[in-house]
């Protein structure tokens, strides 16, 4: 029995070759990588000649785009997975003939904006975000505006609320945002209103963004480092909240992606670059892998038995 351990020890490493994670890097200037199957459009999101486009150069504008793959998040063995991101996005605000048209206070020339040049004054609205949330991936009806394609407006008829967590790059302040600036990098769970936040100085976000997301299953924690690659001089800015995704309700299978919305007023929001990488803390076998390990194994047996008799 002894001699036939080698061939139990292929069979289990094969079956945890096939540990369940995701993987991908995309540089979206590389022809054919935007048709790629595994990455689905929806509503106003689109594939630009060399970005994705989650928005139009509209008012009122909504759009996601998510990875065709569902990510496990965590399995009924309380393995939890960890995962990072890295992204280059750009948020370009619609250069308005008109703005003299509209109330000074709108006019968003504070002191860090105007230290930027007058281009980041421009009226912008209202951010995008990437985001975990339930599979498959599907776009709430109601979500433009300060929403940003994340969670339906709670005023109205609106019943349907699915568990999301998000990080947020918000560049319109409403209501439930932050008092103290205009632009802020947020962590939201199942709430527009951030659990944590970073200011930021207002009229950052005009151009092209690196952004870094953690999730470490191991402290709970969900966390963004944020760099304006057009404007080196902001530094990095930071943000991280405890997140359980299990206790916020997501389901063990969930779709990652990124969403945007404009409003009243027009900016693109386009994804350059991603990249994912996730695993459990565990091993784990892919359910889509486990009739070929289940049989593998059955077949492994079969041998053993054969040589005892």
């Amino acid at each position: 029995m002894a001699k036939s351990t080698p061939l139990l020890s292929f069979v289990y490493l094969l079956c945890i070759a096939h540990v369940t994670s995701i993987s991908f890097d995309y540089n979206f200037s590389i022809p054919g990588v935007l048709t790629s199957a595994n990455i689905k459009y929806m509503s106003n999101g689109s594939r630009g000649t060399d970005r994705i486009d989650l928005t139009k150069d509209a008012i009122w504008s909504t759009g996601r785009v998510a990875y065709g793959q569902p990510l496990q998040l965590w399995d009924d063995t309380a393995k939890v997975a960890s995962f990072t991101s890295n992204f280059t996005f750009a948020i370009k605000p619609h250069n308005s003939t008109n703005q003299a048209t509209y109330p000074k206070k709108l006019l968003f020339k504070l002191s860090p904006c105007s230290q930027l040049g007058d281009t980041c004054c421009a009226l912008q609205a209202d951010g995008m975000a990437f985001y975990v949330g339930p599979w498959p991936p599907k776009l709430p009806e109601d979500s433009n505006g300060g929403f940003l394609g994340l969670f339906n407006n709670p005023i109205g008829t609106n019943i349907d609320f699915p568990p999301t967590i998000a990080v947020e790059f918000d560049a319109f302040r409403n209501d439930w945002d932050p008092n103290n600036t205009m632009n802020h990098i947020g962590v939201d769970v199942k709430s527009i209103t951030s659990r944590a936040y970073t200011p930021l100085p207002d009229g950052s976000f005009n151009g092209t963004m690196s952004a870094w997301v953690r999730y470490d299953a191991n402290v709970s924690t969900l966390s963004a480092t944020l760099r304006f690659d057009d404007l080196p001089q902001l530094g990095l800015y930071n943000v991280s909240a405890i997140v359980d995704f299990k206790d916020a309700g997501l389901p063990p299978y969930a779709a990652v992606g990124f969403s945007g919305a404009t409003g009243d007023f027009i900016e693109r929001h386009q994804i350059l670059s991603w990249s994912f990488e996730s695993t459990l803390t565990g091993v784990v076998v892919n359910v889509n892998n486990t009739g070929k390990c289940l049989s593998l194994s059955l077949l492994s047996l079969a041998i053993l038995l054969q040589k005892e008799n």
